[in-house]
């Protein structure tokens, strides 16, 4: 899904698609609540602001948690009391299909005019936020603001390419280790379907995993079908990585990145 508006279409540098890369690396490290501020600070490098947060919401009781802010306290309690409704990504998480979804995604809805007055009261002049449905219905949310506002349609790029990760992480470093939500039971794959997915987890499609394992493509997709089966028979390989690292705690790192392996 590519975010809409003709903006969208100025896609980021070589050396900014290295750093992305970097980026999501790094977010793997994420693993307790204290690491979540590395979630948007990781940004900075590459689109300076002045403020960001994160969080989740909860589609079917409607509830919202902020989980880091670096936001004025006052203007973070207003909104974790009222003005989140009015957050067009939550809005969008809501009511559209799609799965990631941006503040900047539906220029139709209006913004309620005391949510417009809080922010500039506050000094926020511009703002992105950003809302992640996951397999599960879990959602994410994070925000930027105060950034140059040419530089908006680059942000939300970008975005776009890190939000899956940063939900992953988020979720993660919350959801699993607190034990906020029950862990469902643990599903145990073989040693050959948890290498297929730690490639998948790297972005290799079936055909390259059949090349670097020196299997036929066929044995690939019999493999990732046994392992859709025993996650609960999800629908595809993001969702894949999704549900078993939820269930097991694991960080999908490729055989060759993998830091138990020597």
């Amino acid at each position: 899904m590519i975010f809409r508006g003709p903006e969208s279409l100025q896609y980021p540098s070589r050396k900014e698609f290295q750093h992305l890369a970097e980026i999501m690396y790094q977010v793997r490290g994420v693993q307790t609540r204290a690491d979540l501020p590395q979630l948007t600070s990781a940004m900075s490098s590459l689109i300076p602001y002045q403020f960001s947060a994160c969080g989740a919401y909860a589609l079917q009781h409607k509830a919202f948690q902020i989980s880091h802010t670096n936001y004025n306290a006052e203007l973070h309690e207003l909104y974790l009391s009222q003005g989140y409704t009015a957050d067009p990504a939550i809005q969008l998480l809501q009511s559209s299909p799609t799965s990631l979804v941006s503040s900047e995604d539906s220029p139709e809805l209006v913004i309620p005019r005391e949510v417009t007055s809080l922010k500039l009261d506050f000094g926020i002049k511009t703002c992105l936020s950003i809302g992640v449905r996951g397999v599960l219905g879990q959602c994410t949310w994070f925000v930027y603001s105060n950034f140059d506002r040419k530089l908006l349609w680059k942000l939300r790029t970008m975005m776009q390419i890190l939000a899956p990760h940063f939900h992953l992480a988020y979720m993660r470093a919350t959801t699993w280790n607190d034990g906020i939500h029950p862990q469902a039971t643990r599903v145990e794959l073989t040693a050959r379907e948890t290498e297929i997915m730690r490639w998948v987890a790297e972005g290799k499609t079936n055909w390259e995993i059949s090349i670097i394992l020196h299997v036929s493509l066929n044995t690939v997709k019999f493999h990732l079908k046994n392992v859709y089966q025993k996650l609960g028979g999800v629908e595809n390989r993001w969702a894949a990585i999704a549900q078993w690292q939820r269930q097991s705690g694991e960080i999908l790192f490729p055989p060759s990145h993998d830091p138990n392996q020597r």
